[in-house]
């Protein structure tokens, strides 16, 4: 195999996990990926660990309605419960995850037949993704989801035991509880199993999977009073319709707009894809399923580059394959590697703008404007009231916008309040004045009414970061 080659694909994996740490060690410390999304994770976990298993829609704790399944924010809570803050625990968690998918990508593409270095920059180039990057330096579920699948995946790829088999499909169930979306490692695996006549294998995976989802159907419903299901009945497929789904491939490639490794990957796949005579062997239905979920997906309104994760990953496995299959790992390597460093220049601007914005001390800034007034503070970003040591009432602004569509009169308690004046303050993640925020406050968070009783009763009082902070009127007065 050609030296220089495994040079250049040492240099680029060492440039990429040190800038990696780089932005490991500067962003954790700001709190610099965290947005309003981290923030509603946060908040179940939180939840969890003052012992309430998912929010009713509404009820005593304010509003709740998650599409979120429980497995990351079960496991952060535990972590919280052990070191007693959230911040560590959650990033721990993240990156841990990150770990464990880029092992999982190694052993896959081992267990594929892939070249030792063609391994390495395939787990490389997942690496260079915005998606991966994102995954490892926030607070979400992506990265441990993307991880479960792809080491159910693995453990069958290649040479396998019926025990082998089954601790996939306990995977496949654990992917599930972690994102709902996480179907298409089981779907490959059980495609590629009856493609290759193996179809005892392939109906006994099918069902212990089924099992394993049915388990957590269960467990999710039995252990939360049955509110996890209220939420989900009302929020799943948000936005979706059959125009969503036929639009879904404009709304994907809009969506990698900034993701250039995901873009330049899914290109080799596709083109790996259609070269391939072995389309029905794993990594090319893994890759068929996975594409076919993501465009469903991205026909939900609200959906963002986080979900490209998996089809990164699904991209890499059926490219790296189809180029070992041709025998050309020095191709392969050099495509790889090239993709990555091009994806590191990248990661680099994101370094230099995105790693030190200061969003825990705006936070704590913000905390101090509002007031010590021991009224609770109402914002779209969770992580502000559980900056001041509250529990937020709102659990996600856009989920709540989705429930007050359709569900008659379901914000008039949060509306009184309002009007009542009974918030310390009332935070957003928006300007309200701008056309971007007019958007996000009429068809994304809160709603159409919210802006109006907000400015009747609330009066600005500055910003902090990109946090914009109202707080009440002195008097009953007009809004001129």
């Amino acid at each position: 195999m050609n030296r220089p080659l495994r040079i250049l694909v040492a240099a680029v994996t060492l440039l990429l996990v040190g800038l990696t740490i780089l932005r490991m060690f500067e962003s954790w410390p700001n709190d610099s990926h965290l947005d309003h999304v981290s923030g509603a994770w946060v908040a179940l976990a939180s939840d969890l660990h003052s012992g309430l298993f998912y929010r009713a829609p509404y009820g005593a704790d304010g509003y709740g309605g998650t599409r979120f399944f429980p497995l990351f924010f079960c496991l952060h809570a535990a972590g919280l419960a052990l070191s007693g803050g959230w911040r560590f625990s959650g990033y721990v968690l993240s990156a841990a995850s990150v770990v464990f998918l880029l092992a999982g990508c190694y052993c896959l593409l081992r267990k594929s037949g892939v070249d030792r270095w063609l391994a390495v920059a395939g787990c490389a180039a997942v690496l260079a993704g915005s998606s991966v990057q994102d995954a490892f330096l926030t607070i979400r579920e992506d990265g441990l989801a993307a991880a479960l699948n792809v080491w159910g995946v693995a453990l069958c790829a290649g040479e396998y035991s019926r025990r082998r088999l089954y601790i996939s499909a306990v995977l496949f169930a654990l992917a599930f509880a972690t994102k709902e979306t996480s179907v298409f490692g089981a779907a490959g695996l059980i495609l590629a199993l009856l493609a290759s006549k193996k179809v005892g294998d392939g109906v006994r995976l099918g069902i212990a999977t089924a099992i394993g989802y049915a388990a957590v159907i269960v467990t999710m419903y039995a252990a939360s009073g049955g509110r996890a299901f209220e939420g989900l009945r009302l929020t799943l497929a948000t936005g979706s319709g059959f125009y969503s789904l036929l639009n879904s491939p404009i709304t994907l490639a809009e969506a990698m707009n900034g993701y250039r490794e995901e873009m330049i990957l899914l290109a080799l796949a596709l083109t790996a894809f259609a070269l391939t005579r072995a389309r029905l062997r794993l990594p090319g239905l893994w890759f068929l399923c996975t594409l076919a979920v993501t465009l469903v997906i991205f026909s939900s309104e609200g959906t963002a580059g986080n979900h490209l994760i998996d089809l990164l990953v699904a991209s890499v496995a059926v490219f790296t394959v189809w180029i070992s299959d041709l025998s050309s790992p020095d191709l392969g390597m050099s495509l790889l590697a090239s993709a990555s460093l091009v994806a590191w220049l990248g990661l680099m601007v994101q370094h230099r703008y995105d790693d030190l914005v200061p969003v825990h001390s705006q936070l704590q800034e913000i905390v101090r404007a509002a007031g010590n007034s021991g009224r609770p503070i109402l914002s779209d970003n969770p992580l502000v009231p559980l900056e001041a040591g509250q529990r937020p009432y709102v659990l996600d602004a856009f989920m709540f916008r989705v429930l007050q569509e359709r569900v008659p009169n379901f914000g008039d308690p949060m509306w009184q309040m309002l009007k009542q004046r009974r918030f310390g303050a009332v935070v957003l993640v928006d300007n309200p004045d701008s056309e971007e925020g007019k958007d996000t406050y009429s068809n994304y968070h809160f709603g159409d009414a919210f802006m109006e009783v907000l400015r009747q009763n609330y009066e600005p009082a500055g910003s902090a970061g990109t946090e914009y902070i109202f707080v009440p009127r002195k008097n009953p007065a007009e809004v001129h």
